[in-house]
């Protein structure tokens, strides 16, 4: 099989917006601020690491919501981070001070929210793209109550499920969320009883991992190995050999991302052969990327 990288758009929630800005101007009523007191908004996205070929694409799908429900115009069709202009939501102008620059690390995410919500005070910030960064993102949030966070498209569970703040929202499923129904159909379906599973070791990926897991094995089946590449992995031989051979196992589960997700795939390629499509799942990085 060739692996081929499609870049598909990323798309933000775009209803999570509005509902995000509304919340914000209540609470600006609430405190009393002037009538036609701006809405500060930030977007946060990745432009470097696993997730950086993205860049472009997911502040595209964020302003789309801009665009569509406030009035605001895109300053280039071709370059959505040089900005919007005009636009307002319930009554008060917006404003997109700026944009984060992650790296699917939670440190550089954490020194661009901060940067974003404090120099450049935002009151509203949609994102991050990673599950670490809103780790750290939700975090944050706990210490800054009198902002708001939508999250981006991160999947990780900890930021709405175990930190959750109350000025944090999530528009969307959480990775095992997303992956519900999978193990089932690789058992029922494919006839699997025995798999093994490689996954991003990080947050995302044990969550992508997870839902896949609980849902196979609640069914009867059993997952023999598992292993954990690092994210922004370049050379995934080693992790591939630690995966038992095709013979082995009925199939793979495969939750590697990013930049990875082809990557990984080719490695497998070159130790074991052809990859057989009965034999493999993936999570939502088979559907964008290839």
């Amino acid at each position: 099989m060739r692996v081929k990288l499609r870049r598909r758009k990323l798309l933000l929630p775009l209803a999570a917006l509005a509902v995000a800005a509304s919340i914000v101007s209540v609470a600006f009523a609430a405190t009393g601020g002037g009538g036609q007191q701006e809405i500060r908004i930030a977007i946060m996205t990745d432009c470097k690491g696993a997730f950086g070929f993205g860049y472009e694409l997911d502040i595209g799908g964020a302003q789309a919501a801009l665009y569509q429900y406030a009035g605001a115009r895109p300053k280039s069709k071709n370059k959505p981070s040089a900005g919007m202009t005009g636009g307002t939501i319930a009554g008060r102008p917006i404003k997109i001070v700026g944009y984060g620059c992650g790296d699917d690390t939670a440190a550089t995410a954490l020194k661009e929210t901060r940067r974003l919500m404090e120099r450049l005070r935002a009151d509203i910030m949609i994102g991050p793209l990673s599950g670490d960064e809103a780790v750290a993102v939700a975090n944050y949030a706990k210490s800054h109550p009198t902002k708001t966070f939508v999250i981006g498209t991160a999947g990780s569970q900890d930021p709405t499920l175990q930190i959750a703040p109350k000025n944090t929202f999530r528009y969307h499923g959480d990775g095992a969320q997303w992956n519900a129904g999978i193990g089932e159909i690789a058992y029922k379906k494919l006839g699997w009883r025995n798999a093994a599973i490689i996954m991003d070791d990080y947050s995302f990926g044990w969550t992508s991992a997870a839902g896949i897991i609980a849902d196979f094995c609640g069914v009867g089946g059993k997952i023999t190995k598992r292993v954990f590449p690092p994210l922004n992995t370049t050379d995934y031989a080693s992790y591939i050999r630690q995966l038992p051979r095709p013979q082995q196992v009925d199939g793979y589960f495969w939750t590697v991302g990013g930049t990875g997700t082809g990557a990984s795939l080719r490695a497998f390629e070159q130790a074991y052969g052809p990859v057989q499509p009965k034999k493999f799942i993936g999570n939502l990085f088979f559907a964008f990327l290839g």
